[in-house]
């Protein structure tokens, strides 16, 4: 999740210059390809901190419990074993 902030800052700047009427399309379809790039990657970033979110909300139901939180990919094979 490195430079979250940073790379959604940059898809916005993105988002809005490939509106640009004047834009030539071969710079429009670099920009559009880098979009979809960060796109997808700050989507997996937020889908993690998702399952991290859960896994904490979910140990927080058992209030003598200290929450653990572990990646959510590890998470999730734990879950497949039980």
């Amino acid at each position: 999740m490195k430079n979250f902030e940073k790379r959604l800052e940059r898809l916005e700047f993105l988002a809005e210059k490939i509106k640009e009427p004047d834009l030539p399309i071969e710079d429009a379809m670099s920009v559009f390809e880098e979009g979809m790039k960060l796109s997808k990657g700050l989507k997996k970033d937020l889908e993690t901190l998702r399952g991290k979110v859960e896994i904490i909300i979910n140990s927080a139901d058992d209030e003598s419990a200290t929450p653990i939180v572990v990646p959510f990919e590890e998470a999730g094979s734990n879950e497949e074993k039980a």
